[in-house]
């Protein structure tokens, strides 16, 4: 049996689910504001939950947050909290379980001068301290790791660049131009390709699409169209692009922007470029996507409604829409009811 797990970053809660009947299995509510991603490490069935904010945004929060907690799966509680001060803001997390390193994007801290100068920090599993630093010129949100744990791709959202970084050799290595920025890239099976929506939320004029970098040149080799805005990629099992798509229009009465749409278009590889292969409506903002290692299922958590999808990958149709969080709370500018995932 699998369980899903998933945080209401303004419930400030971790939501338990069984994965195929849907049902809620165990909820923790009382975790440091406010949790955004999640990472598993199957090895030891722990969970990892970064916290970035006190609370609110990217563009609009309280004072960063410099802690990751570990939640143990089988007790089903939080035994331990990693602080990564004096760096901020940590939100993406991956392992490099060869090198036994949780590695996790900040926002800030890497250099005394320039306060929200980020990068990614490498944690050594073993201590629970930073032993890796590496700046990527810009706060950085997300990122993708090639499998051999060798490089990393950053998401700059706003910057208009991408970092390569040296995780082995904890160096910059250089930095790749997408006017507009980015939002959550994906990357291949095999790490030959990254894949990174543009532009970012907020930036206007530019076509919304899906930059394709060539890992071996560090380029930007291909651009997929798109017809909205897209916040994230996620790359399953059989190498599909799953791409969870946006839009946001103006209300009338308060002239205020607010989502209207949310859905995942599937991409397939054909030859030497992208088919698609379907779209299904989910729910406002998909922010986060992840999928069954069979890539016959792909879980969506829709920020905005404060639901997660279960989604058909071959027939693109939802299965089951969980409710996470979907009560705004009075005391948050903004209702951010379901973010990280994580397939337990």
């Amino acid at each position: 049996m699998s369980t899903l797990a998933v945080v209401s970053q303004s419930g400030q809660t971790l939501n338990l689910f069984d994965s195929t009947s849907g049902l809620r299995t165990g909820q923790v509510t009382d975790l440091v504001a406010e949790p955004h991603d999640l990472c598993f490490d199957d090895r030891a069935g722990l969970l990892y939950i970064s916290h970035a904010y006190q609370h609110g945004w990217y563009t609009s929060h309280g004072a960063f947050v410099s802690l990751i907690s570990i939640f143990d799966t089988k007790t089903r509680a939080v035994i331990d909290t990693i602080d990564i001060s004096p760096y901020l803001g940590p939100h993406y997390l991956q392992i490099d379980k060869e090198r036994n390193l949780l590695y996790a994007s900040i926002e800030g801290g890497i250099s005394k001068e320039t306060p929200e100068s980020g990068g990614i920090v490498g944690i050594d599993l073993h201590t629970r301290t930073v032993a890796k630093r590496i700046a990527s010129g810009h706060k950085s949100h997300w990122f993708v790791m090639t499998p051999d744990g060798s490089k990393a791709y950053t998401c700059n959202k706003e910057a208009g660049f991408i970092s390569v970084i040296d995780l082995v050799k904890e160096q910059l290595l250089r930095t790749i131009a997408i006017p507009g920025g980015c939002e959550q890239p994906g990357i291949s099976r095999d790490g030959s390709f990254a894949f990174f929506p543009s532009p970012a939320i907020g930036q206007v004029g530019y076509a919304p699409c899906i930059k394709v970098i060539d890992t071996s040149l560090d380029k930007i080799t291909r651009s997929i169209p798109l017809e909205t805005g897209a916040v994230t990629v996620h790359v399953d099992s059989y190498d599909r692009l799953l791409v969870g798509l946006y839009r946001i229009q103006v209300d009338d009465k308060t002239a205020k922007p607010i989502p209207s749409y949310g859905g995942v278009a599937c991409f397939q590889s054909i030859g030497s470029g992208y088919e698609r292969a379907g779209t299904v409506e989910t729910g406002l903002i998909p922010l986060t996507i992840t999928s069954h290692p069979d890539g016959n299922t792909a879980y969506v958590s829709n920020i905005f409604s404060g639901t997660l999808s279960i989604m058909d990958s071959r027939t693109m149709t939802v299965e089951k829409i969980l409710e996470v969080d979907t009560e705004r709370r009075q005391d948050k500018a903004m209702h951010q009811g379901a973010h990280g995932i994580a397939l337990i």
